[in-house]
């Protein structure tokens, strides 16, 4: 007895049931040409390209010392005045670098800089299942339309044969009339995935960035489930493969760094000065002094104290923002690999025994009804009860599809 996958494979050879053109098997290789496509084209990814790439310009940007303040001054008084002490005052002042400050506020920004890393990686991978579901919904949609297709097909023949019977002196027309109608509806459904499936293109070339019009083949979902991950052995990876954990992990490092800063603001600011007098007259310097200055911060102590508890508390609630994040994720990441494993486990089941029984069913009532011994009602019954099953199967693989693309997101294989 033919299964749904060989029943699947011979409407393929028979073909000529879609679009013209040879269709593709939505493997992993052609889901990875997608996820690349769009997160090469899609706006988020080239934004989060663009964001990595400021902050990296910034971590470039933290100076060492500050800048150098000159200053100039003019003396009003006497010619005898101004020519023993000079008339102009030039002055260059440099504040001293704080211990540890440059290191930490560096450290702050190349956290900044690989949090933002990670926001775009996340970004793509975004964008790349964004891509793979719509693959999936469009490769669904031509696979019903060739159920739909071959059901149209079953019911023409099925219609001729009402018609022979009502030919018949004791047959009734009845029959073919209730079988053309119920054509007649067959063929709008048709119609209108027909429909639904340009819709879906559409929407998978807007994600890619393609004209809204380019053509796609026939996608064609995998026969069989693909293996399912372990949930378990997914869950202990998030911590080094989510994007959104480990940019929060750079994030809780960029806020010890800031608790770092707040602590050297208290040190005291040292700054070297040069002033030199020279007259005008005779460009002569007639003296040059060298200070250094120094602040006080200790009437600010309270204050500075204050910005070290606000940073360190901002520093432990960015540690308890990461684990947050990691039970989130890990919820997310059970839940789709439990999907995945359903899905599986029902498609499997729809492609066995589940469908032999319903064929063999289908068959056998068919013969009924042609020999007048089971009514029209019953084979109906039996045909869409066939049909059903055959479609569930299909989608329960594109469910599990999209279970494991959102594994794919949320604990990406680095």
């Amino acid at each position: 007895m033919q299964t749904i996958l060989h029943f699947l494979a011979g409407l393929a050879v028979a073909g000529g049931l879609l679009h013209a053109g040879e269709s593709r098997l939505l493997n992993d290789g052609l889901l990875a040409e997608l996820r690349s496509e769009a997160a090469r084209a899609h706006p988020s990814a080239v934004a989060g390209k663009h964001k990595a790439l400021a902050a990296a310009h910034e971590a470039r940007g933290v100076r060492l010392w500050n800048d150098p303040m000159v200053g100039v001054g003019f003396m009003g008084a006497e010619q005898m005045m101004r020519a023993d002490d000079g008339d102009v005052m030039i002055g260059f002042e440099q504040a001293l670098p704080k211990p540890g400050m440059f290191a930490a506020e560096r450290a702050k920004m190349e956290a900044m800089r690989r949090a933002e890393i990670e926001n775009s990686g996340n970004a793509a991978l975004n964008a790349g299942s964004e891509a793979a579901r719509g693959a999936i919904e469009l490769a669904l949609a031509d696979e019903s339309i060739m159920l739909q297709q071959a059901q149209v097909e079953w019911m023409t023949a099925i219609v001729e044969n009402a018609k022979q019977m009502a030919a018949d002196p004791m047959g009734s027309s009845t029959d073919a009339l209730r079988m053309e109608t119920e054509l007649a509806k067959e063929q709008q459904m048709l119609d209108a995935a027909r429909r639904s499936r340009e819709g879906y293109a559409r929407l998978l070339n807007i994600t890619l960035g393609r004209p809204l019009d380019t053509p796609w083949p026939a996608l064609k979902l995998p026969a069989a489930p693909p293996p399912v991950p372990v949930a378990a052995a997914e869950v202990a990876r998030i911590p080094y493969a989510n994007p959104k954990v480990r940019s929060m992990k750079e994030m809780a490092a960029a806020a010890n760094a800031d608790t770092r800063i707040a602590d050297r603001e208290r040190l005291p600011e040292i700054a070297v000065g040069v002033d030199a007098r020279l007259y005008s007259g005779t460009g002569d310097i007639r003296s040059t002094t060298v200070g250094v200055k120094i602040s006080l911060p200790w009437f600010n102590d309270s204050s500075y104290k204050a910005k070290i508890d606000a940073a360190k508390s901002r520093e432990l609630a960015a540690a308890s923002d990461v684990e947050t994040m990691r039970r989130e994720i890990a919820s997310m990441v059970t839940m789709a690999a439990t999907e995945a494993a359903n899905a599986a486990a029902e498609a499997r089941a729809y492609s066995g025994e589940i469908h032999e029984k319903a064929h063999k069913a289908s068959k056998t009532t068919e013969a009924a009804w042609i020999s007048s011994k089971a009514t029209l009602t019953d084979l109906l019954d039996s045909s869409r009860t066939l049909f059903a099953i055959r479609l569930e199967q299909r989608r329960m693989v594109a469910m599990q599809l999209a279970a494991l693309e959102q594994l794919h997101t949320l604990v990406p294989n680095r």
